[in-house]
């Protein structure tokens, strides 16, 4: 079928796709997480290290982009989390006598390890049920998601125990509501999370200890990287444990490439993910007989960073809790032919990843015709449709059905000038 697109937009489509060789030389970088791996690190590839803040302050994480309403529990800290297995109805008349045999490693609810928009309190979420959250139901006429679950939750090492429940979730301001108290009902708290205190943050984090609410992370659109520990599941079914890796946010893409000769600078024909662990931890192994961390070799990770730049990254060594120390290389691979001082700009893309339409945020200097390309990761062109753009911020629905499940590109095209988004299709 011939395309009807314009040469113009043929042209700097071919730009977008086009990977070529970046004159910038490799540097080696450490990052670290400190001693005992007490802390996190937030990672921009163009820039380095954002922030370094402590891993042990907090025990509760609540997500504040998206519709997943993930609630996280603080693994370093040993946090751990169990369903109590009553109804919010028994919520007053619970004792500690209802904890017998019930808080058992067997029993405990896990963060996932892929996504971040499953924390341990999701994890028991009706799959077939979209409006089920795990801790909580969607109304959709009230747009509130109201607590369902009550859960014994350990903290301190397993030093404190208290009773919880997420109470709600407003579905308009997205602020979290929750309830905790000691086994026996005293020292009960009720304490409101508000996104507002938190803006432009992915997660905001709340230590039921100290009872107060943190700002630990860096805006969500400054970071790249996250440098951190996380528990990993074992070969053992139900069995989890800590590991030090390299998590993802959640609009960076990765490709492993495995088994390569690390000299390659092409990323051509290796599959990217958007799983925040591509990275993960198990590029190293220890070496107990010899007391030393190893890193495999042949290998290289593709990072396409936030502003759609490839960088390709080669782990050289680990310090282990020693020193909590992460050395690679890196190296731009490729770069996109926006630019710059665009008159078009997307501010974000909601939700992604998305299945059936998704919305995307514009800022348009201009008023006119504006041409909206989706490209799958090949190059290929899957849609065009030509739209009319107002002067200012919009939001402009993209319809997605038809698209096999994958990461697309969305193109902008406006006059000569051109901006990309790119989006996950389920």
């Amino acid at each position: 079928m011939k395309s009807s697109l314009p040469k113009k937009v043929v042209l700097f489509c071919c730009i977008i796709i086009a990977s070529f060789i970046n004159v910038h030389a490799q540097v080696s970088q450490t990052v670290t997480i400190q001693p005992g791996y007490t802390n996190r690190t937030f990672y921009q590839m163009n820039t380095g290290t954002v922030s370094t803040v402590s891993n042990t302050d907090w025990d509760l994480g609540f997500q504040l982009r998206g519709r997943s309403g993930a609630i996280t529990i603080n693994s370093k800290n040993n946090v751990k989390l169990w369903n109590a297995n009553k109804s919010v109805a028994d919520w007053s008349t619970m004792t500690v006598s209802d904890t017998t045999g019930l808080l058992i490693p067997t029993n405990e609810f896990h963060n996932s390890e892929e996504t971040w928009n499953i924390g341990a309190f999701n994890t028991t979420n009706d799959p077939a049920n979209l409006f089920d959250l795990g801790w909580g139901l969607y109304d959709q006429s009230t747009h509130l998601i109201t607590g369902d679950s009550v859960y014994f939750i350990g903290l301190a090492n397993n030093t404190i125990f208290k009773k919880l429940k997420i109470e709600k979730l407003d579905g308009y301001t997205y602020d979290y509501t929750f309830r905790f108290a000691d086994l026996d009902g005293s020292n009960e708290v009720v304490d409101t999370l508000l996104k507002s205190a938190f803006p432009s943050k992915f997660f905001a984090y709340f230590s039921i200890v100290n009872n107060v609410a943190i700002d630990r992370e860096p805006v969500y659109n400054a970071w790249d990287l996250s440098f951190e520990t996380y528990k990993s599941a074992n070969v053992i079914p139900g069995s989890y444990y800590s590991v030090a890796g390299v998590l993802s946010n959640d609009s960076v893409f990765v490709a492993k490439a495995y088994p390569v000769d690390t000299a390659i600078t092409n990323d051509g024909g290796f599959l990217y993910s958007n799983k925040m662990n591509a990275i993960g931890y198990n590029w190293k192994f220890y070496d107990q007989p010899n007391n030393l961390w190893v890193i495999a070799d042949s290998t290289i990770y593709f990072v396409k960073d936030r502003t759609n730049i490839t960088w390709k990254v080669v782990f050289t060594g680990f310090g282990g809790g020693a020193n909590g120390n992460f050395y690679f290389t890196q190296s731009p691979v490729n770069t996109v032919g926006i630019i710059e001082n665009s008159s078009i700009q997307t501010l974000g893309v909601f939700p992604n990843p998305a299945h059936g339409t998704t919305r995307v945020m514009i800022d348009s200097k201009n008023a006119g015709q504006t041409s909206v390309d989706i490209f799958d990761i090949s190059g290929r062109i899957s849609k065009h449709n030509i739209v009319e753009l107002n002067g200012g911020i919009q939001a402009i629905d993209i319809n997605l059905n038809g698209l096999s499940a994958g990461l697309y590109q969305i193109i902008f095209t406006q006059g000569s000038v051109l901006q990309v988004s790119r989006i996950v299709v389920e």
